[in-house]
């Protein structure tokens, strides 16, 4: 029944948080625990490799605080604090983030809710799409970056992409940006929508020599 399928979706979504949250705390913890005892065991000369190890524990620690945080409001039993957390985890976790909020979008009971998951997922990737075109190489490569790690799985990302990238086709940049994308997807997303990439293939080989070998590696992947 469609009820007990929403209902299991949002029982693993709330697994998830049980285990996710303390693993990746655990985590953390181990990290700093190698940092300080790394920083124990080293000469004076390894200081920049002992800063640099404690700072990535650091960095490891807050995000298992971001994940903490997010995962509770994502299982929040107010309506309204779900709203603003899918929001708010598509950026902070762009690797996992897109996959919780797809959940969300699937899953939530309260339709209100899913509709707003499913709005941010796709105000978001239209923004990375777009971004991917960008006049600023740091965005292009940040967007292209966000959406491998959050979208490589989703076939429904691809007609966007390509959509596009077809009507932006005289921004070289942004076309041999969106085959790069296309080739980091899963093979099974890919074949799904093979014609579309297929027409998309012919026309990036006409931007210029390094688009049309990535676009040529991608042709051969599919």
């Amino acid at each position: 029944m469609p009820g007990t399928s929403q209902k299991d979706n949002w029982d693993r979504i709330t697994a998830m948080a049980t285990i996710l949250v303390p693993a990746a705390i655990a985590l953390a913890g181990h990290f700093v625990a190698q940092g300080l005892k790394q920083a124990e065991i080293n000469s004076e000369e390894k200081r920049a490799e002992r800063t640099s190890a404690i700072a990535d524990a650091n960095t490891k620690i807050a995000q298992a605080n971001l994940i903490n945080t997010m995962m509770k409001s994502l299982t929040s039993p107010n309506p309204a604090e779900r709203k603003l957390a899918v929001q708010a985890v598509l950026i902070a976790l762009p690797d996992q983030g897109p996959v919780l909020v797809r959940t969300v979008a699937e899953s939530d009971e309260n339709k209100a809710v899913q509709i707003a998951a499913q709005a941010s997922l796709d105000q978001r990737i239209n923004l990375l799409i777009r971004n991917l075109f960008s006049d600023d190489a740091h965005t292009r490569i940040n967007s292209a970056s966000d959406l491998v790690e959050g979208w490589r799985n989703d076939p429904a990302a691809i007609p966007p992409l390509i959509q596009f990238a077809t009507k932006n086709s005289d921004n070289q940049n942004g076309v041999y940006n969106t085959i790069v994308v296309l080739n980091d997807f899963s093979l099974p997303a890919l074949q799904a929508h093979r014609q579309l990439i297929l027409q998309f293939i012919a026309l990036a080989k006409t931007k210029g020599e390094k688009t049309a070998a990535k676009a040529a590696e991608l042709g051969k992947k599919i």
